[in-house]
């Protein structure tokens, strides 16, 4: 195999040892990589100032020999600046909204016909080129009681038996915390847990078994009339609304 005369991400991370002079670790970085030549001392000088750069990369990068140019530098570093702003206020980014603002930066730039895209491949080519990587957050987490459901159902079934369909009705509520930060986040590092807002609207669904009747969706808040409302009452704009101290399904709810 002939011998290379450029070097590889990965080997010039390994040639980044500021503590040997600039000459002997060209030297050392022809024997040890097995180069046609001698890097000039201005490769070796290059490649020290962007140590970081190069820690900072992944496997796939690294073993990259040329890395394109990155077309808006501008743009890309206070993107990255923001990202590294929220991580160390805990603040859960996802991946949608650090694209969302880098479209607010384009504009603000004034980039024009320039604007990239703003795909997920992109997305991916600028969290490897700042080290971003999607990150778990630490969260509570539950479990329905499976055997409890496996025990009881033939009891269920045979009740229903002398119901028809349209008459046998099932209701289900979710729970919609709209002020709760993602539980992923894009970042360098893994991000320090933090108190959930677990401020919330309670959405009740029913429909009868046949889907000949579908029950308009009940919504309970905390407020009784929250500020949206302009003082009018649910009924007055229009949908069903319920509310109480914790925006929970209730026994009179219910029954109501």
């Amino acid at each position: 195999m002939k011998p290379s005369s450029s070097l590889s991400n990965d080997q010039k991370l390994k040639a980044t040892n500021p503590s040997i002079k600039q000459l002997a670790l060209a030297n050392w970085a022809m024997q040890e990589f097995k180069l046609s030549k001698v890097p000039t001392q201005g490769t070796i000088s290059n490649i020290l100032a962007k140590r970081q750069q190069y820690e900072s990369m992944d496997s796939t990068e690294l073993t990259s020999k040329r890395q394109r140019a990155v077309k808006h530098p501008e743009l890309d570093n206070v993107l990255a600046n923001w990202v590294l702003q929220w991580q160390a206020r805990r603040v859960a980014l996802s991946g949608d909204l650090i694209k969302e603002k880098a479209r607010q930066f384009s504009r603000q730039l004034e980039l024009g016909e320039r604007t990239p895209e703003f795909s997920n491949g992109w997305l991916a080519k600028f969290n490897i080129r700042h080290g971003f990587k999607a990150q778990k957050s630490c969260g509570e987490s539950g479990s329905a009681d499976l055997d409890a459901i496996d025990r009881n159902m033939p009891t269920i079934k045979e009740k229903l038996q002398s119901y028809s369909l349209q008459d046998i009705y099932n209701m289900d509520e979710t729970g919609l915390f709209y002020r709760m930060a993602p539980d992923r986040t894009i970042a360098r590092r893994q991000i320090e847990g933090s108190k959930k807002d677990k401020t919330r609207l309670t959405f009740v669904f029913a429909a009868n078994a046949d889907g000949s009747h579908k029950m308009e969706p009940l919504i309970i808040g905390h407020a009784q009339r929250p500020r949206a409302f302009n003082r009018k009452s649910g009924e007055q704009l229009g949908f069903y609304y319920r509310n109480n101290a914790k925006a929970w399904m209730t026994g009179l709810i219910f029954r109501e």
